[in-house]
């Protein structure tokens, strides 16, 4: 485990510039929050932990903030540096940085789901997807990509980030929007989005599912042609229909946010909700996410927990549907996993 110094360490309570009032007991700053930040292959939200730390001390919502890299990635060691509850979270606050990899990657692993064995807080921001080819791709339109699918399922190759990450989850679920048996699906999960592309320029995939802001550069050159994004609503800057509009009963994001330790007291949890809030109405919070082109889709307490379990339950079929649990099974866990 490797451990970052605290990043800042300020005093008072006083609103900063950007951040809004801090009056008011929902405005008490936390003494120290310890923010673990695990390390998961593809998850995409490497910048996060730094950003949030950013803002929690520029904003007085923290007068240190401390950033725990954790490299175990997903696994129950994760869950042991979280820990239990200490002292009151206003003391000495805990959360972990967490995204749907991570929820993934815990059923995966045949650890608890997250959502039993954390306190959710709140889910910050998300990333929606698309699906992009070859300017020069026959596939001219998604329905054209949709029809291949439903011929073949194992006929068109689509990359994406790693294997029982988002990329590939949403793509599962595409394909059984389609009617397509998720377990013949040809996908193939790469380490970077640089190693994506010069698959689909090299031809060893028909098409990329990815975040949509990492494809705008490309599109904008004429390099790549959106076929369809993941969001409700269309995307500024890109061109393509949502799921939705094309009768796929299917909308998704990449999200990520914070859990606490499990068994949080009330009050704990109710002051870890509102510094979740607080963050979320920050202004300096809120042009930190347009920058990186984070998408708000802020949801707190006990809505996110009943969200989280709702889409813990989603994930975890994809996954079995897609090969990579033996069971969908909400208790069986560790032998859930299908081993290879």
């Amino acid at each position: 485990m490797r451990r970052r110094g605290f990043l800042a360490l300020v005093t008072g309570v006083v609103a900063a510039a950007g951040c809004g009032p801090a009056g008011g007991p929902a405005g008490t700053a936390v003494d120290r929050l310890s923010v673990v930040a695990p390390a998961v292959r593809g998850q995409g939200w490497e910048a996060m932990p730094r950003t949030l730390a950013g803002v929690l001390t520029r904003c007085r919502l923290a007068r240190a903030v401390e950033i725990v890299d954790h490299p175990a990635g997903a696994g129950s060691a994760v869950l042991d540096r979280l820990g239990s509850p200490g002292g009151p979270f206003t003391g000495e606050g805990r959360v972990l940085v967490a995204g749907m990899s991570l929820v993934a990657g815990a059923e995966i692993a045949g650890t608890a789901p997250l959502v039993g064995a954390t306190t959710p807080l709140a889910r910050l921001v998300g990333d929606w997807a698309a699906l992009v080819v070859p300017d020069g791709s026959r596939l001219r339109s998604f329905d054209d990509f949709a029809a291949g699918v439903r011929r073949d399922p194992a006929g068109l190759a689509v990359g994406g980030r790693l294997e029982g990450g988002s990329d590939h989850v949403l793509y599962g679920m595409i394909g059984k929007c389609l009617g397509a048996d998720a377990r013949l699906l040809d996908y193939a999960g790469y380490l970077t989005a640089a190693d994506a592309a010069e698959a689909l320029h090299l031809g060893r995939v028909a098409a990329l599912l990815g975040p949509a802001r990492s494809f705008r550069s490309g599109i904008a050159a004429g390099r790549l042609r959106p076929l369809v994004v993941s969001s409700g609503e269309r995307v500024d800057g890109i061109d393509a229909p949502t799921l939705m509009e094309l009768d796929v009963r299917l909308e998704y994001s990449d999200w990520c946010g914070l859990l606490g330790p499990a068994r949080m007291a009330e009050a704990d949890l109710d002051a870890a909700v509102a510094l979740c809030d607080r963050i979320d109405a920050a202004p300096d919070w809120r042009a930190r996410c347009a920058a990186n082109g984070w998408s708000r889709v802020y949801l707190s307490g006990d809505d996110f927990r009943q969200w989280l379990s709702t889409e813990t339950a989603r994930t975890r079929e994809v996954l079995h549907d897609l090969g990579l649990l033996k069971s969908s099974d909400t208790t069986c866990w560790g032998s859930c996993v299908r081993r290879h």
